[in-house]
């Protein structure tokens, strides 16, 4: 039996990255399937990662792993009605680093014990998030997830839940009942993109990135009830 879940989250900030560079560091334009599913694992107290110390971790990459096993589920993403999509900020920051080589940074001397080497780094994140979260699984997560958010089970979560960066929390994360949203539908097909396509991730593949699930969306141009098939993202499993 598929159990489905309809949530509102409300969050002045929230950061996705598409891929990061040294100077120049991105976000999707809408929250994504992969972190909602990390987000809602949290909540539900389910572990994700397998980290390095642990059995399982083959020791080739220095991070943490997906743990296998975690529940399949389907998410949809949407913008309630009455909303617009969050606004993409930009932020500057120094990068500050020790370059190594001969002729990396400048000279010792002259830095005068200071980090040789100044970057300036161009950071994006998303402003005034409001968005809707569907989530059906015919697994226990969705009954997990009700549980975390009643506080229940609280000693199998670590952390606040966050959006994509650890010092972005959302203001609110709740069960509401259906409501109109204009979905992200996946964007198919040639010909000019739609306005307000972006990039979402689906899965991510924490080994090498060889792995991850990805396609391009684009939020519907009327609030609907109705989800359609095209805005349904497959996770967990394998």
């Amino acid at each position: 039996m598929v159990d489905r879940l309809w949530l509102r989250l409300d969050a002045p900030f929230a950061a996705f990255r598409t891929f990061t560079a040294g100077w120049y560091r991105p976000t999707a334009e809408f929250l994504t399937h992969s972190a909602v599913y990390g987000l809602l694992l949290n909540v539900a107290g389910i572990e994700a990662r397998v980290w390095e110390h642990e059995d399982g971790h083959d020791g080739k990459a220095p991070a943490s792993l997906t743990r296998e096993g975690l529940p399949s589920a389907r998410i949809a993403l949407g913008i309630p009605a009455g909303h617009e999509p969050p606004s993409i900020q930009i932020i500057y920051q120094q990068l500050h680093n020790y370059p190594v080589g001969r002729d990396a940074g400048i000279p010792v001397e002259l830095a005068k014990g200071r980090k040789n080497n100044i970057t300036p780094v161009r950071r994006e994140f998303l402003h005034n998030i409001h968005a809707i979260i569907v989530v059906e699984s015919e697994t226990p997560l969705v009954s997990a997830i009700r549980r975390g958010l009643r506080g229940e089970g609280g000693e199998q979560r670590y952390g606040l839940p966050f959006l994509g960066d650890n010092s972005f929390l959302p203001d609110r994360l709740e069960v509401v009942a259906p409501m109109p949203a204009r979905w992200y539908e996946r964007v198919e097909g040639g010909g000019r993109p739609r306005e307000g396509t972006t990039r979402l991730t689906i899965r991510v593949d924490r080994a090498g990135m060889t792995g991850t699930v990805s396609a391009l969306f684009a939020p519907g141009t009327e609030a609907a009830m109705e989800i359609p098939d095209t805005a349904w993202g497959e996770v967990g499993g394998g």
